[in-house]
């Protein structure tokens, strides 16, 4: 279903924020009796799908440190409960494995956004809790993860090398550019949230040390985000949706 609206406070129970509108037709495919509202002034989408248990789930939708917070506060705006960011990543390490879900523990902020809601060198985390109950629900589905710290930067193509590196010896596995901003704004606010990425690219050279960044394979791209975004989503949304019913339901 497809309406227009006007920015309004839309009440909601919980919040997902994805890393682009074009996945909004993947949710879609999953959830056909979903609401997709148009707000025509700020060019903006958000979508709403009501759980069995008559819950409403508000996505949201953009890219970018700065973008992702202000969707993010959004959601709080509409009374989001607790939030989870799904997205894609870039591997640091060849040890990850591509297309399987990692569940981000904390972020390294590289990005200008996160320093406006936490003071700078403050831990950027996840819910420990909430992880606990993402990663129970992935196994009970017999999904495989992984877990790990997050580079967030906002300089996609202006990337420290050297940074990057002795983070990866630190145990950074993955880098993107908006969880730390979605997290700091969940800390703040103090609303749970979870971060669930998928590593879509590995370093295109590890022994370059001029070049780190990863080059997607084009060759069936599409096919694997879309089984791998069909896989995870509905453990997601029921793992929040329990989390919201049986913890933070009043």
């Amino acid at each position: 279903m497809y309406k227009q609206g006007i920015e309004v406070k839309r009440e909601t129970n919980l919040g997902i924020v994805l890393e682009t509108p074009f996945w909004f037709s993947m949710i879609e495919k999953l959830y056909p009796n979903c609401q997709r509202i148009f707000y025509s002034h700020s060019q903006d989408e958000v979508l709403h799908i009501k759980t069995a248990d008559n819950s409403d789930i508000a996505f949201v939708a953009d890219r970018g440190s700065s973008m992702s917070a202000t969707i993010t506060e959004r959601l709080h705006i509409y009374g989001a409960k607790a939030i989870a960011r799904v997205g894609t990543c870039g591997s640091l390490s060849k040890d990850v494995t591509l297309w399987r879900p990692i569940i981000t523990t904390a972020c390294y902020s590289d990005e200008g956004t996160s320093k406006h809601y936490l003071p700078s060198g403050f831990p950027i985390i996840s819910d420990v809790f909430l992880n606990s109950l993402l990663m129970e629900a992935l196994k009970k589905s017999q999904i495989r993860y992984q877990t790990g710290i997050t580079i967030t930067t906002d300089g996609r193509w202006r990337e420290d090398v050297d940074l990057l590196k002795k983070l990866n010896q630190l145990g950074a596995i993955s880098i993107e550019m908006d969880t730390a901003a979605i997290l700091s704004v969940c800390q703040f606010r103090k609303i749970p949230a979870s971060a669930i990425n998928i590593p879509v690219d590995s370093p295109a050279d590890e022994d370059n040390s001029n070049n780190l960044k990863g080059i997607p394979s084009e060759k069936n791209h599409r096919k694997k985000l879309e089984r791998a975004f069909s896989l995870i989503m509905p453990v997601v949304i029921d793992t929040l949706t329990n989390y919201y019913l049986n913890y933070l339901k009043k």
